[in-house]
């Protein structure tokens, strides 16, 4: 018997296992043909043919949908060249195609997982030739159409990879110049394909998620095996996405290409802003980039900050749905950063940092900051079980830990205070040693340079 209760990798194991021939395919066409052909001929051949694979997996319907809605974009962005046209020509169709799934495929997954990565893809490359970002050889606009759907189409960054158009053409103007280094590329994918096989195995014996969707049955547990099933859900959540992340990765890699690192383990973070930086990092950098950012200049004042934060969140409601599960993770998470955001606030204030310096010690100040991550970390963990398990396993937790025994400081409640303070030690002492380690490697490049 296996847990079939994960939706995503229920539909992503098997999806990924039959579109593996299309990667390799991708690899000899991709690597061969960019060798052998004009560049223009090379980009339409190599273009058409993705897109041939994805008439064949993802449906001529959702393909001629996506192909619709870039072309859409496209026009009105060469007209207008204004980025609130990019906007307003693609948010209307995610919201209602993530919200009426069902109207556009009858499996889901296909719309999560092409259509909706095709629009981000579409947007920053509008976005980022506003910007000044596109190539000048792209003079046309049949040109600088094709470009957008070559960059689109690249299979390792189809889907489940977001990587932004300007960095998108970095890396292949830096392809010439890199040696393929094959035995990286073969012990990363030996790495994924092992945790993928840990994964499909561990189902048949682990059954977490089933456990904490059984309602009835889970809500009868003892607490400390109903926070342990949360734990469980965490790592396996982690671990799904090293695998989900590291599959297209692996093909870049081959490529020559410079796709992000693998997410964040989640079981040293305290702070969970760190999460929303160093898990999806392509999803952060495309919100950071298109939304945070031009909202924050040019003053960068917290409310400027505030509202950066606000709409950001907002539109990755509108990428997850607006579902009850998802409002309540996103408003946990918007507490969660507004406190981090406070804080940080008050320690870039010069009278207070200094006066901070003068009397309390480094040490002592992390020991002053142990238990104030504590307040932004539950926020997150609770939100996270939200997102994870659903309104029914959230509420559960809610009532069983915070109601029962945050509220009445019940001994539960003091014990994980306490564990939460050498928690947070030990979350800032790994962030220390890797902070050093990136600063020690990076004088080190810099001699060798010399």
């Amino acid at each position: 018997m296996k847990d079939q209760t994960s939706w995503e990798w229920v539909n992503w194991s098997p999806f990924a296992w039959q579109y593996l021939p299309v990667l390799l395919g991708h690899i000899v066409i991709f690597n061969l043909g960019s060798k052998l052909l004009p560049e223009t001929l090379f980009t339409i051949f190599y273009t058409l043919s993705s897109i041939a694979a994805c008439v064949y997996y993802f449906t001529p319907f959702l393909v001629m949908v996506s192909l619709v809605q870039g072309t859409v974009m496209f026009l009105a962005c060469q007209y207008f060249r204004r980025k609130t046209t990019v906007w307003i020509s693609s948010l209307p169709l995610l919201y209602y195609m993530m919200h009426q799934t069902t109207k556009f495929s009858a499996n889901p997954f296909f719309i999560y997982t092409f259509v909706s990565y095709s629009m981000l893809s579409y947007v920053s490359y509008n976005i980022d030739t506003i910007n000044g970002a596109g190539r000048k050889e792209d003079d046309t606009m049949p040109k600088q159409y094709l470009r957008m759907m070559f960059y689109t189409f690249y299979q390792p960054y189809l889907f489940s990879l977001i990587v932004l158009y300007e960095d998108f053409e970095r890396q292949i103007a830096a392809r010439e110049g890199k040696e393929r280094d094959w035995r990286s590329c073969i012990l990363f994918a030996a790495r994924i394909a092992l945790w993928w096989t840990v994964m499909e195995v561990s189902l048949h014996f682990f059954y977490h998620e089933a456990i904490m969707r059984h309602i009835e049955y889970s809500s009868n547990l003892p607490k400390d095996q109903l926070f342990s099933l949360a734990l469980a859900i965490g790592v396996f959540f982690h671990m799904k996405y090293v695998v989900i992340f590291g599959l297209p990765t692996i093909f870049a890699k081959i490529d020559k290409m410079e796709p992000q690192p693998p997410p964040i383990c989640i079981s040293r973070v305290m702070l969970f802003s760190k999460v929303w930086r160093e898990f999806d990092r392509g999803l952060y950098q495309f919100f950071k980039t298109y939304i945070f950012v031009p909202i924050c200049q040019p003053t960068f004042s917290l409310t400027r900050k505030v509202i950066g934060v606000l709409v950001s969140y907002s539109f990755v409601l509108l990428w997850h749905g607006f579902y009850h599960h998802n409002i309540v993770w996103i408003i946990l998470n918007i507490f969660s950063l507004l406190l981090e955001m406070s804080a940080k606030s008050l320690y870039a204030n010069k009278t207070f940092r200094e006066w901070r310096e003068r009397v309390v010690s480094d040490v002592n100040f992390r020991r002053i900051l142990a238990p104030l991550h504590i307040v932004p970390f539950a926020a997150g963990m609770y939100s996270n079980i939200y997102f994870l398990g659903g309104s029914q396993t959230g509420y559960l937790f809610v009532k069983k830990i915070f109601e029962e025994e945050t509220i009445p400081v019940r001994w539960p409640f003091i014990l994980l205070i306490t564990i939460g303070y050498f928690y947070s030690h030990v979350c800032m002492e790994v962030d220390r040693l890797k902070d050093s380690r990136t600063v020690k490697q990076t004088e080190e490049a810099a001699k060798k340079k010399k």
